[in-house]
């Protein structure tokens, strides 16, 4: 879900120009063990990152992670700011292609809503760390990066505010925005709780939370005197 960066903008807005991730990649990773081991070396750097943030991580220490020098992975990314780039593009890229997966659906909006909340809890656990990087080293990107995702994140928070809109009309886009901020910012802290909950519970909790939040928008709050 979008979060970071400029959040404005009207709704679907299609034309994105965009990067495609493997793009930036230089030397060996179009290769069968070069796309291995670049996933290797961007799976570390994403732990390492959330753990100890961008500034506190070397090469070397992403290197000893994903067992390559750090030298190395020069043969994969130009410089630590590139690899960084390429994690923060791809969590907006992979979210973007989420939603739209869920949106092209032919269904009633609430059974959209609900669909893109399981898909929002789906990402979230599966990609947590990703997520998490680019919510917290955002604003470490050169300003061309973070135009680029901006750009993807705008259309994002679009589709969200549209969908919420026309299941909760009375909302305005100022509302709805906030409300998919707020959803956001739950989802997100739940990745970084270390909890014994199986994963098909704690998803289910997500779920069962997110989607009660919004579907209550708008709705008297019920008499807690008269229910005692």
């Amino acid at each position: 879900m979008p979060g970071t960066g400029d959040a404005q903008g009207e709704a679907r807005v299609v034309d994105i120009e965009t990067v495609p991730i493997d793009e930036l990649a230089v030397g060996p990773a179009k290769t069968k063990k070069g796309v291995r081991r670049r996933a290797e070396i961007m799976a570390a750097a994403a732990d390492l990152f959330r753990e100890r943030g961008f500034r506190a991580t070397s090469l070397d220490d992403i290197g000893a992670v994903a067992g390559v020098s750090g030298p190395a992975i020069y043969r994969y990314f130009k410089n630590k700011h590139e690899l960084l780039s390429v994690l923060v593009e791809e969590a907006a890229i992979t979210w973007r292609e989420t939603v739209d997966d869920v949106l092209i659906q032919d269904t009633p909006p609430l059974v959209t809503l609900e669909c893109l909340i399981d898909a929002a809890v789906t990402l979230q656990l599966a990609n947590g760390n990703l997520r998490a990087v680019y919510q917290q080293e955002f604003r470490l990107l050169d300003d061309a990066d973070r135009r680029r995702v901006a750009r993807i994140d705008r259309v994002t928070m679009a589709e969200w505010v549209n969908l919420l809109c026309e299941v909760r009309p009375a909302l305005t886009d100022e509302e709805a925005r906030a409300a998919v901020m707020m959803i956001d910012g739950l989802l997100r802290s739940v990745s970084s709780w270390h909890t014994s909950i199986e994963p098909e519970r704690l998803a289910r909790v997500m779920k069962d939370m997110a989607l009660g939040g919004l579907l209550a928008l708008g709705e008297s709050p019920p008499d807690v005197m008269e229910s005692a």
